[in-house]
């Protein structure tokens, strides 16, 4: 009777070390989820940021910056005509102004050496009389067709889209009636100015449509991410990463095309004015004045300074800390990483063969009751 209760109480506390092995397995699943949930948490965080930064990027007018390097151009061995319009360019926007130009503003800034400047012959640049240092507007250019160059082609014209921010060329405007010298009761030509008009730059408008695309990616890999520790059922999971892979990709493709666009047309708002007049010319098979127009560019190409903004640095950043969060955010957000796994994980045996842990159990049972039992 003695040896018999012994065994039968020796029975009944085998299971007493299955407990343990239970806690171990909790411990386990408790350090993964802790795991996976630190991971989404800071890959989320760096999103965010990400998002910041490309937004500070994404309106700020920084993005370069224009500076002359001399306060003297010479163009020699050009048609007087092209020389002519260079110069007057060249004096009358970059001698004494510097420029940074952004996604949707410019600004222009007076250099601390600028002196007075008659430009046509009302237009006064002077930095003493001048109360207001920096000028931001919109990034407009001139918009109009070749066949309307000698109608819309004017510096004036130019002055105009880039001061004042306004798309449409309206004679009625205080600064172009100040700039024209002229009054209201002019007779003017209405086609000619409804075809000379101001726009943001071809490229400009690409870039938008880019780093709108790239800020709603980046906000929905977030997002995404965000919602997976509450997802139970493996193939939401498996959706829901899939998704976040797909707008990490996406976010990362359209943050390096938006740099690489704007990166491609760094010198445009500085040399649209003089390409131009290059086109035109050319179109018109005016191939000398075409020739000395391109060389007349070039020249001016060489006294200005042409650099990369803050801009430009911080889109870098963000697109360098999309694709750390990407990898981040993929590496962590396991399928695998729900209780139901990690407890076959740790076990080593199918979650599906029940018979196979019935029979394991009934062994360790009966190795248990044979050391008793001896």
């Amino acid at each position: 009777m003695l040896e018999k209760r012994r065994s039968s109480s020796s029975v009944f506390n085998i299971p007493a070390k299955l407990p343990k092995k239970e806690s171990i397995l909790d411990k386990k699943i408790h350090f993964f989820g802790t795991q996976l949930t630190v991971g989404i948490v800071i890959g989320v965080f760096l999103a965010l940021i990400t998002i910041g930064l490309q937004c500070i990027a994404f309106f700020t007018p920084h993005w370069k910056e224009v500076s002359p390097i001399t306060h003297s151009l010479y163009v020699d061995g050009v048609d007087a005509l092209i020389r002519t319009e260079i110069l007057i360019y060249f004096n009358s926007v970059h001698r004494f102004t510097r420029h940074s130009y952004g996604l949707f503003q410019r600004c222009e800034y007076l250099l601390d050496n600028a002196t007075k400047l008659l430009i046509g012959h009302n237009e006064i640049l002077h930095l003493g009389l001048n109360k207001q240092h920096k000028t931001c507007t919109k990034n407009f250019i001139p918009s109009y067709e070749d066949k309307n160059f000698n109608e819309c082609h004017s510096l004036q014209y130019y002055r105009f889209c880039s001061k004042t921010g306004e798309k449409n060329f309206d004679i009625s405007n205080d600064y172009l009636r100040a700039t024209f010298d002229i009054s209201l009761n002019s007779h003017l030509n209405i086609n000619s100015i409804s075809s000379c008009d101001c726009h943001y730059p071809t490229y400009i408008k690409a870039c938008h449509v880019l780093g709108v695309i790239a800020l709603i990616s980046l906000s929905l890999t977030a997002l995404l991410y965000g919602l997976f520790p509450f997802l139970k059922n493996r193939h939401q999971r498996l959706q829901v990463k899939c998704f976040g892979v797909l707008s990490s990709l996406f976010a990362m493709i359209f943050i390096l095309s938006n740099l690489l666009t704007a990166l491609n047309h760094l010198q445009y708002e500085s040399t649209e004015y003089l390409t131009s007049i290059e086109r035109h010319y050319k179109s018109s098979q005016i191939y000398k004045l075409s020739e000395d127009a391109k060389v007349s560019i070039n020249r001016f190409l060489s006294s200005i300074n042409i650099e990369i903004g803050y801009s430009t640095i911080i889109a870098w950043i963000a697109f360098i800390l999309s694709i750390i969060d990407g990898i981040l955010l993929m590496t962590t957000c396991k399928v695998t990483h729900y209780p139901e796994d990690i407890a076959t994980l740790f076990s080593g045996i199918p979650s599906d063969s029940p018979r196979q842990i019935s029979t394991v159990g009934n062994e360790e049972y009966k190795t248990l009751l044979e050391d008793n039992h001896y």
